[in-house]
């Protein structure tokens, strides 16, 4: 069955992870908010972050799993690929 997706707001997070126990969180928040944002998660005990900020996750919860995925190098990948497939 599809589950629908609900964005709620930032207020409800330790009430949601209470309830939902979530194992990870994803991370898209510009690199001012991430390391209050990940405060709250970790203390709520979310310990892997998928992250899309280039806040240094690792650096503070060395326990933590952490995947930085970095938006530019991803797009610079598309963009040699793309350039490839043009030329053949």
């Amino acid at each position: 069955s599809l589950r629908r997706l609900v964005v709620r707001d930032e207020s409800s997070l330790a009430d949601f992870c209470r309830t939902e126990k979530p194992d990870a969180a994803i991370l898209c928040v510009p690199s001012d908010a991430a390391p209050e944002l990940t405060r709250q998660l970790y203390g709520l005990g979310v310990r892997a972050f998928w992250n899309f900020s280039h806040y240094n996750i690792s650096a503070a919860y060395p326990d933590a799993a952490v995947v930085n995925v970095h938006l530019s190098d991803s797009l610079m990948t598309l963009s040699y690929i793309r350039a490839g497939r043009r030329e053949e």
